[in-house]
């Protein structure tokens, strides 16, 4: 293409230069062009052609399909460029923590290694643990349930400290502990895990029947609802086509014991974190995520356009909310009796989104 160009442009300088080197047309005097003039014109003429020229080449293709593609030379002209973009900071959002209470009792069971008490033999009760060694916290209100469940059956068993459930996950594993004690729902989803990710090494195990109420007695047991959400809003200028690079949020909900603290965790933390680099439907898991939607002047309809932000070319919004929304199962991993003998904070969301726009050539 450049050389077709190279050549109209010397055609065009040399029909326009004819007649001015062959002499004095009028006979008043020397009007002839030395070698280095000429060619100092038709440099500059040329630059001047390429710099303020349009082309537009059409493409015929065998497919009966027509693809034109129209290229400005040298850039004078808007040629097509993209830029990257990023948005990055903190921002509060919006965030809530209630602490709420239900009469229930909640069952407090064992989970038992296979090498150690067999679920068969044992009729997958606690009964046939005679002389186990249980992970369970010094002093706590689990301890004590073991302690009246035991003795009331004229059996014992040896309490191995563990500080947390972290810990006691971990001795668990390792044979430190014949069994760990927990609320069954922890310990069936705890279960399920440990296969799936063969911590045991092939090491099987069970769970036990109730052996007492994991709120130690009391009718009214703390559950806790939370959720922030953050709304970001990018603009696509009119005459640019957008895409969503990449996108990232982070938050942290923190609880700080303030009362009964002597068996409970002192601090307890859990950080959301949602990223992603390719986009093709909205991203979220169970705790959170990063929804989208766009919004652009005339048109409706906008779900399947790729990169988000809508068509090309127009003026657009688009909306990102990233949420984080409590999920028990992060909080299973510390020792809590009561969620409301903490005080529970919600940190600044920290963000980053990249996006890419490209100008677009309008056309009335």
């Amino acid at each position: 293409m450049k050389t077709i160009t190279i050549l109209i442009a010397l055609t065009m300088l040399t029909t326009g230069l004819a007649g001015c080197t062959g002499g004095d047309p009028d006979g008043g005097g020397n009007d002839e062009f030395d070698a280095e003039t000429l060619q100092g014109m038709i440099e500059a003429g040329l630059q001047d052609f390429m710099n303020n020229t349009t082309v537009e080449i059409t493409n015929n293709y065998y497919t009966n399909e027509t693809s034109t593609t129209t290229n400005n030379v040298n850039g004078s002209g808007g040629v097509s460029s993209s830029s990257l973009h990023a948005l990055s900071g903190t921002d509060p959002g919006e965030s809530s923590f209630v602490v709420s209470y239900s009469e229930y009792d909640n069952d407090l069971a064992l989970l038992v290694r296979e090498d150690a008490y067999g679920a068969e033999a044992s009729g997958n009760s606690a009964g046939a643990l005679d002389g186990a060694k249980i992970c369970v916290g010094i002093g706590s209100v689990w301890e004590a349930e073991l302690v009246d469940w035991f003795s009331a059956r004229n059996i014992a068993f040896t309490s191995v400290p563990v500080a947390d459930l972290a810990e006691a996950n971990a001795k668990f594993i390792d044979g430190s502990c014949d069994a760990m004690v927990g609320e069954r729902g922890y310990l069936e989803i705890r279960q399920m895990q440990l296969y799936s990710d063969d911590s045991m090494g092939g090491v099987g195990i069970w769970i036990t029947y109730s052996i007492g109420d994991a709120s130690g007695g009391t009718e009214d047991y703390s559950s806790a609802a939370g959720w922030s959400v953050l709304n970001l809003t990018i603009e696509q200028d009119y005459g640019t086509s957008s895409y969503l690079a990449a996108a990232h949020g982070e938050i942290t909900l923190t609880g700080t014991c303030i009362a009964n603290c002597t068996n409970q965790s002192a601090v307890i933390h859990h950080t959301y974190v949602f990223s992603t680099e390719s986009f093709t439907a909205n991203y979220s898991t169970s705790s959170g995520g990063i929804d989208f939607s766009n919004t652009c002047e005339g048109i409706t309809n906008l779900d399947s356009w790729p990169g988000f932000f809508g068509p090309p070319g127009l003026e657009c919004e688009l909306d990102m909310t990233m949420f984080a929304s409590l999920n028990a199962a992060y909080w299973w991993d510390y020792d809590i009796t009561s969620f409301d003998d903490y005080d529970f904070a919600w940190s600044e969301w920290s963000y980053y989104v990249l996006w890419q726009s490209t100008a677009v050539t309008m056309h009335e």
